[in-house]
């Protein structure tokens, strides 16, 4: 799958995300069946700064340089995304991709949805080379291309949408107290 198929791709799977999360009671959103762990409303929260800390700055996506890979960058990609896709528990990788609980949902669909509004334009203006370009700079991977930003997007949102079914289970649960 090419980065544009990708992105259409994960604004379906966001847009089905922000749809189903917006008819949950707010009490319900907001809920912490266990101590230190995000709620909903918080993991919704950490995909919108966690794509911003990877891919940069959403309206200067034209001015990021590339930046130089080697073995190590591409060796760790493998490991975060292997992390990601079983859902192997890390703390984020960056404090820059912690919720604060200060947006609503309604204001971080707003800015999600401009984030891809303004990445897909990016994308869809890029050659095959141009999305080989090593632009985007995660925490712990270093520089990645545009290609490999997006996989992370992705399998980073799948590993979050599993995250958020798992928790509405265990909020929809019966008390058995």
């Amino acid at each position: 799958m090419g980065p544009v198929e990708r992105l259409s791709s994960i604004d379906r799977k966001r847009g089905a995300l922000l749809s189903r999360v917006a008819t949950l009671e707010p009490s319900r959103l907001v809920a912490r069946p266990r101590p230190g762990k995000w709620s909903i409303r918080e993991i919704i929260e950490h995909l919108v700064p966690a794509e911003r800390d990877v891919v940069g700055d959403f309206s200067r996506l034209a001015d990021l340089e590339e930046q130089p890979q080697d073995l190590g960058n591409h060796a760790r990609y493998l490991v975060v995304i292997f992390i990601l896709r079983f859902s192997i528990p890390v703390k984020a990788p960056s404090t820059a991709m912690l919720p604060t609980g200060e947006p609503s949902l309604a204001e971080l669909r707003e800015m999600w949805d401009e984030n891809h509004r303004r990445l897909r334009s990016f994308v869809g203006g890029l050659d095959r080379a141009g999305t080989r370009r090593a632009i985007f700079r995660h925490p712990i991977t270093g520089p990645i291309s545009v290609a490999q930003g997006i996989r992370m997007l992705d399998v980073h949102l799948d590993t979050h949408i599993r995250q958020i079914r798992r928790l509405e289970r265990l909020l929809l649960a019966p008390w058995s107290g």
